[in-house]
């Protein structure tokens, strides 16, 4: 039996829990500890976990002893985290914040901004905006590190990361088609309208989710200079994926355009 369902997985965030729990955390947090350690200013004390969803990163660092926040701006989102970092006995802080302007309780060492969230940070001023709001809530010599797209994807160049994927937990089956090729590209604002097919089969049932997600492209160069121009922060490095030995380059083991900032 199959339906078509008005909702997203934002709607149901146990969905894109499961969607995207594919990623091994622990090392993830390791690494992010020792991006601190060279660049910064020793392991993190404090954490926040930008557009957290889930709160993947932020319910590790939590269950580590780190003072963490995940920040999103989908209700239903972060009460499901909420109960999933009490469940994993993992202290969190979760407020219903947007990433481009948001305030936190006290300044934190390190954040964080995962799975190319970034993009959803549709114009200039949206990203230098957001760049001023992440360096007022770090603490001084604090870091910013982005996962955005690696390049070549704005100009076809090659794929960087897989679109589609299946995960299961349980019962549950989740498909997951996240852009195609042919999406709609406004080439000025450099935004696609991404279209995202998503397939739950659970109990001999079948749902079935379509909606658009809108996403901002971005190039190495273009990077450089919002940050630069956002006035409150210095690059340090760059990776290619969430690896301090794979730099970011044309190879094809550099996925990712990963910018470590610096506040000044």
């Amino acid at each position: 039996m199959q339906s078509r369902s008005l909702e997203t997985p934002y709607d149901r965030p146990e969905i894109y829990d499961i969607a995207f729990d594919f990623r091994d955390l622990v090392h993830e947090c390791d690494v992010l500890d020792a991006i601190c350690q060279h660049y910064g200013n020793g392991k993190p004390k404090s954490f926040v976990d930008l557009a957290c969803g889930p709160g993947y990163h932020c319910v590790t660092y939590g269950g580590r002893g780190v003072k963490s926040y995940g920040i999103d701006v989908n209700p239903a989102t972060l009460e499901y985290a909420r109960r999933k970092a009490a469940n994993a006995g993992a202290p969190v802080t979760f407020l219903l914040e947007d990433m481009h302007d948001y305030k936190l309780p006290e300044p934190v060492d390190l954040a964080f901004c995962a799975m190319s969230s970034f993009h959803y940070l549709l114009t200039n001023d949206d990203i230098i905006r957001h760049l001023r709001s992440v360096a007022a809530n770090l603490t001084p010599g604090g870091l910013y590190i982005i996962e955005a797209n690696h390049p070549r994807d704005v100009f076809r160049v090659g794929k960087s990361l897989f679109t589609e994927w299946e995960a299961r937990r349980g019962d549950i089956v989740v498909f997951s088609h996240w852009g195609y090729e042919d999406d709609p590209y406004d080439p000025i604002a450099q935004i696609t309208r991404c279209r995202v097919h998503i397939e739950v089969r659970e109990n001999g049932h079948s749902t079935k989710m379509d909606f658009i997600d809108l996403d901002r492209s971005l190039t190495h160069q273009e990077f450089i200079l919002l940050i630069e121009k956002s006035g409150v922060f210095e690059t340090l490095d760059w990776l290619g994926k969430l690896d301090l030995d794979q730099p970011f380059d044309n190879s094809k083991q550099s996925v990712r355009m990963i910018p470590i900032l610096k506040k000044l």
